[in-house]
């Protein structure tokens, strides 16, 4: 571990800290004036920051173990412990999340209005660093995992674009996943990564952009003047003092997920769920590292 610490300072690593620093400024001049404020946007936004966090988190890792293979095989031979070896990487690591997840929310926090409640520790800032440092850690596990199965970074970083790809597209996120394509979007960070944003941002209760854009449209061609025109004239003015509240309940109950219900213990749930991939991950860097002295590669 302070092998780890001693090249962060020396090869001057902080660059990945930057990375974090450039994706949020990027995201937040995009989203700043979408997120928190209606159900559709917000939900995309975090399915852009959990997509971030991905990257960054894989990024972080997915060379570190490949890259010393052949120092690795040959102190194990002379007594390394893998599991203290893999251990030390997911303090390292962990240590380095922490720092990017916190360089995140700081810079998100001062363009994006955040909610000021948090449901589980009272304070919204709190659980979303708790949210992205669970999805960034779990990243880098997984990029852990991988480096410790591949024989070189060349390989290392053919298969990022492949690990992105399958978080992006079984996310959920993207299209509706059914059938048995729902083991394999159980098994992505994407999708409990933006679950978990988006119940502790309320998405239920924000209003959706369906009624609007709908309304707009009929407008936009006189569709809804000629309704009203074909109405008695006190039933237009029923509709102007009620049918706008009565359709935003429709649509409300329309786009309501249980999924999103805004509750401590569905929040508690998806970070265990993190959590538990992030020790699966480093379960499988040991497993893969163990037979490292039986490479002939």
């Amino acid at each position: 571990m302070g092998k780890f610490f001693r090249i962060f300072v020396n090869e001057k690593n902080w660059k990945i800290i930057l990375f974090a620093v450039i994706v949020s400024l990027i995201l937040s001049f995009v989203l700043k004036d979408s997120m928190f404020v209606t159900k559709e946007s917000t939900r995309t936004g975090f399915f852009a920051m959990v997509t971030a966090c991905i990257w960054i988190g894989i990024f972080n890792s997915i060379q570190e173990v490949c890259k010393e293979r052949q120092v690795i095989k040959r102190e194990h031979r002379t007594g390394l412990h893998i599991t203290s070896y893999v251990a030390a990487h997911m303090i390292y690591q962990g240590a380095i999340c922490l720092v990017q997840a916190l360089v995140m929310v700081i810079f998100y926090s001062i363009f994006l209005k955040f909610p000021a409640q948090g449901l589980v520790t009272g304070s919204f800032h709190v659980d979303f660093f708790i949210s992205m440092f669970l999805v960034l850690f779990a990243a880098d596990m997984l990029g852990i995992a991988v480096s410790s199965l591949v024989k070189t970074t060349t390989a290392a970083m053919t298969v990022m674009p492949f690990i992105l790809i399958v978080q992006l597209i079984f996310s959920g996120s993207i299209f509706p996943i059914t059938g048995q394509a729902k083991i394999l979007s159980d098994l992505t960070i994407s999708k409990w990564g933006q679950r978990v944003l988006c119940i502790e941002a309320n998405l239920n209760e924000l209003p959706s952009e369906i009624l609007d854009s709908e309304l707009e449209m009929l407008e936009s061609i006189g569709g809804l003047q000629k309704i009203l025109d074909d109405l008695p004239e006190e039933d237009v003015k029923n509709f102007q003092e009620e049918g706008y509240a009565l359709l935003e309940e429709f649509v409300h109950d329309y786009t309501y997920r249980k999924i999103y219900q805004y509750e401590a213990p569905l929040v508690l749930r998806r970070w265990g769920y993190l959590l538990i991939f992030s020790l699966a991950y480093a379960l499988a860097a040991v497993v893969s590292l163990e037979f490292i002295d039986r490479d002939r590669r």
